[in-house]
């Protein structure tokens, strides 16, 4: 008996060795049937996609179409783009949609503003209510200072209407003070008249005396030019022989000197009238007046 439990644990531990072996065995099998499946449907997919791939090329032809500028809303990256991700929308459908879209924006405007008109009218109202705040804290103001306001004797006269008499009076002060700067405005501006009309008068003689003073200056020049003249013509003559000679020569340049200085005279007499003639424009002229009195 003991022989044969040891030889049934033998036995038993060789099956156990044996099962182990063929689970092994089968997880291989296993795992090679899932790998065989996986490819067996791949390989359906494929052929799947080749006969759709060969229908397509039987019935899904290439066609062109023929649409107006603007209709086609697909971004279109190249010329050649072949747009195979584009669809093809009847006209009606589109409109439906916009007008659809139309409606519902004209809606939307249509809330937003009955929405601003509410809001403005809340705007409103919190500004009415902020004015009353205002203006009940103004009166709130005015109250307290007449409640705490000091009246004296001048203020119940005002309150009274007895300080008439008081007014007329100071009314009457402001006027003689008005009347009395009103005159010491007239005497000023008087006075102020006559120095302008005095600075005229000064102006006027300052300027005939200038014109004095350039004629008298224009006659010495005259002079000097005519002694200078003179005194050259004795200095060339001083070496010479003949007395006769000497005296006609003294003769011609006398007459050229003599010449000369009346040519220089009617020429400051056409300066002098020149000059009248400019004075006159601004202010009376007393250079006639002036040259009858000095023989001129």
């Amino acid at each position: 008996m003991r022989e044969r439990k040891i030889d049934m644990e033998i036995e038993v531990k060789r099956m156990a060795n044996r099962l182990l072996q063929l689970n092994q065995r089968l997880s291989e099998l296993l795992a090679v049937h899932e790998d065989s499946q996986a490819q067996y449907q791949m390989a359906q997919d494929e052929l799947r996609r080749l006969q759709d791939e060969g229908e397509s090329e039987q019935y899904d032809l290439v066609m062109l179409f023929k649409v107006k500028q603007g209709t086609v809303e697909i971004d279109m990256e190249t010329v050649m783009d072949e747009a195979s991700d584009g669809a093809m929308v009847e006209v009606g459908s589109i409109n439906t949609l916009n007008t659809a879209v139309r409606a519902l924006g004209k809606e939307k405007v249509v809330t937003m503003g009955e929405t601003k008109d509410f809001k403005s009218k809340i705007h409103a109202t919190n500004w009415d209510i902020e004015c009353l705040d205002f203006k009940a804290e103004e009166v709130a103001d005015n109250t307290r200072f007449y409640q705490l306001l000091w009246v004296t004797k001048d203020l119940q006269a005002t309150i009274k209407g007895g300080d008439e008499g008081r007014k007329a009076a100071e009314n009457a002060t402001l006027e003689k003070q008005m009347k009395h700067c009103k005159k010491l405005h007239d005497l000023k501006v008087e006075d102020m008249k006559k120095r302008l009309f005095k600075g005229h008068k000064q102006i006027r003689e300052k300027e005939l005396e200038n014109g004095k003073l350039d004629e008298y200056v224009q006659d010495l020049a005259v002079s000097v030019a005519q002694r200078e003249k003179i005194i050259r013509v004795r200095e060339s003559d001083a070496n010479a022989v003949d007395d006769d000679e000497y005296k006609m020569q003294e003769i011609v340049w006398r007459r050229l000197v003599l010449e000369e200085a009346r040519q220089q005279s009617e020429d400051i007499a056409i300066l002098k009238a020149e000059v009248d003639r400019l004075r006159q424009r601004t202010f009376p002229s007393f250079a006639k007046s002036w040259q009858a009195r000095n023989g001129l």
